[in-house]
């Protein structure tokens, strides 16, 4: 069988123009004499459409274009996903009393809709198993196959009979499924297993799968997982991604396609490009070509990927992207990221200095501009932070100081960001990372605006490194390499470290790499229990980790140390939390990002009585030697 692996990028809301990038890829699978042509999940309407779900009207327009597909598929096989709301005996009304939504798949050829052996439903497939952890939310939009199986009292098993796929005299035994029915270890319901167990030839599984870190490596050993379990029965899995970007409003997620066959030892055979673009390539069914992978740049093209959609799917293709371009690592980043998204032309810097603000940074912004080749703009706020302060004792408060001098230059710079960005007609990038926002080190309408934040869900440690993919994709030094720590034996080296420079001689208060360590392990999904880190501590198990040379250095060996810091992180994370509720949407790229992906609620949290018991135990431990 020849098949056309339809990796298109699903524009969320876009149904006109999702249809027309599928009729291309339609007419050259015809072209090339392709059998079957798969697309992704959700492929007409996009994936994360949040409560457009719940626009009946909306939802009726959807399942109409599947009449147009169904006359294209003269002489060829499309599966493709989209929305079903058709009711299905019993189940006539979703949970919310709305009519029925499900996550369907649908099969036509030859202008008729596919037949199913021994299944009422021709021609469409429903998705068995909704997610509904990190963005997920499915349950909340759509009744699952065995929802919908238990309404109408009928056996799973019926919703999970293989299509019948004819083509020249032969008949094709075809397990259709979608995205999450792939990872089934924590479902009482195993589809693809159900499917080999009815000796299908083939299994097709239709995505719109976020990528995260390390996603593809988790695929594939998912994959080999079903293909040991089947114990010499599994069949070539064709698995059909999404690519591009779609968001749920705080989460922006990007899609790398890497659609795959997979053989029947579960190992790659083929896979199209990762590259977050658009391909069809018709291939037959044992074909084998896997593309060189290229791992150590995938951060990067990520956040192009997902700041270049986001801004075509939002913006005006004119409109300026306007930047706090301070000299430090985490602006420089976010400024070079623009740039080789979307041109010098779209990017202005606004270097906004105070007394405070060394001679290092303010001459690292300007050789940035330069060498991006981007507009930038130079001046001092200190009038209007002498105005503001002056402004604060007409209303009878002392000299500003402190603290409170120092929010005053980061909203200061805030409130002209916002101007400038009205005066350009443009949006604010926010340059916050993720360490900064875990524990609430930016000033609300100061550093925390802005449009997007495309280094959000990045420690620090991971901007160390995406620093060096940057500069590597330009060729040439763009990150200066002062804003880069070295390591000298157990000596942490910074020619300039990271600083806030709201105040003399002002050091961030983070401890870099443990820290970035720490919160990853407190976020990341299926959530960091604060006690199993204690009790790794407790047995000794995270002093010999590779997280130990970090506990070393600064001083975290010692018990009374490590409970003091671990404290001081809970207790600030949960205090900024109110901070996070309001901070710009950002782009995902670890299994915990802050906004729909860990979702917070404000509130005062009670240690659980085994954190009591682990606490006074690492307290009672001997202090190292």
């Amino acid at each position: 069988m020849k098949i056309a692996l339809g990796q298109i990028n699903v524009k969320q809301g876009q149904p006109t123009e999702n249809l027309a990038a599928m009729r291309e890829m339609i007419a050259q699978a015809k072209a090339e004499r392709a059998d079957l042509i798969v697309f992704p999940e959700m492929a007409l309407s996009g994936y994360c459409l949040q409560d457009k779900w719940l626009d009946q009207d909306w939802c009726a327009y959807l399942e109409s274009l599947n009449d147009e597909l169904l006359a294209l598929s003269q002489g060829i096989g499309i599966l493709y996903g989209n929305l079903g709301t058709r009711p299905i005996g019993q189940a006539q009304r979703g949970r919310d009393g709305r009519p029925v939504r499900y996550n369907a798949a649908y099969f036509c050829a030859d202008g008729q809709w596919v037949k199913r052996e021994n299944s009422s439903l021709d021609g469409m497939y429903i998705k068995h198993l909704n997610p509904d952890y990190r963005v997920f939310d499915d349950s909340r939009y759509f009744l699952s196959g065995m929802e919908i199986a238990m309404r109408n009292q009928t056996p799973i098993e019926e919703g999970l009979r293989p299509f019948l796929f004819e083509k020249d005299g032969q008949t094709w035994r075809i397990g259709v499924e979608i995205c999450e029915d792939l990872w089934s270890e924590d479902y009482a319901l195993d589809v693809t297993d159900a499917y080999l167990k009815q000796d299908v030839d083939l299994i097709v599984n239709l995505s719109c799968s976020p990528w995260t870190l390390n996603k593809e490596r988790s695929r594939d050993k998912r994959v080999r997982q079903h293909a040991a379990s089947a114990q010499g029965a599994f069949v070539p899995l064709v698995y059909v991604n999404a690519c591009g970007m779609q968001n749920n409003g705080k989460n922006v997620m990007v899609f790398d396609g890497d659609s795959t066959i997979y053989d029947e030892q579960g190992e790659r055979q083929l896979s199209l490009n990762d590259q977050f673009e658009p391909e069809c390539r018709i291939v037959s069914l044992h074909e084998r070509e896997v593309l060189t992978r290229q791992p150590e740049t995938k951060l990067m093209r990520a956040l192009v990927s997902a700041i270049r959609e986001f801004d075509k799917q939002m913006f005006s293709p004119k409109m300026k992207w306007i930047v706090g371009l301070s000299g430090g690592l985490d602006s420089s980043i976010t400024s070079a990221l623009l740039v080789y998204a979307l041109g010098a032309q779209r990017v202005v810097g606004y270097n906004m200095a105070s007394r405070y603000n060394s001679l290092t940074t303010k001459n690292n912004a300007k050789a940035l501009a330069e060498r991006l080749g981007i507009l930038i703009r130079e001046g001092s706020i200190e009038k209007i932070v002498d105005a503001t302060v002056d402004t604060l004792q007409d209303y009878g408060y002392p000299q500003a100081e402190g603290l409170a001098l120092e929010n005053i230059q980061a909203r200061l710079r805030g409130h002209l960001l916002s101007s400038f960005a009205s005066m350009e007609g443009g949006v604010i990038v926010n340059n916050g990372n993720k360490v900064e926002a875990a524990l609430g080190y930016c000033t609300l309408y100061g550093d925390a605006i802005g449009a997007l934040s495309p280094i959000a869900d990045c420690t620090k440690v991971q901007l160390f490194d995406l620093a060096k993919q940057i500069n590597a994709a330009f060729g040439r030094e763009i990150i200066p390499a002062n804003l880069l720590p070295e390591m000298d034996g157990d000596r942490l080296i910074w020619e300039f470290p990271p600083s806030a420079e709201l105040k003399d001689d002002q050091r961030d208060p983070m401890k870099w790499f443990y820290h970035d360590w720490l919160i990853n392990q407190l976020t990341e999904y299926p959530g960091g229990r604060v006690e199993e880190i204690m009790n790794d501590y407790l047995q000794g198990r995270l002093q010999t980790s590779e997280i130990g040379r970090w506990l070393r250095y600064y001083g975290l060996d010692e018990p009374e140390a490590f409970i003091q810091d671990l404290e001081w992180v809970l207790r600030t994370m949960q205090g900024a939390v109110f901070k996070r509720i309001q901070f710009p949407p950002l782009i995902l790229i670890s299994r915990g990002a802050f906004g729909s992906d860990v979702r917070e609620a404000q509130m005062r949290p009670e240690a659980t009585k085994r954190y009591r018991q682990l606490r006074e135990q690492i307290l009672a431990m001997p202090k190292p030697c």
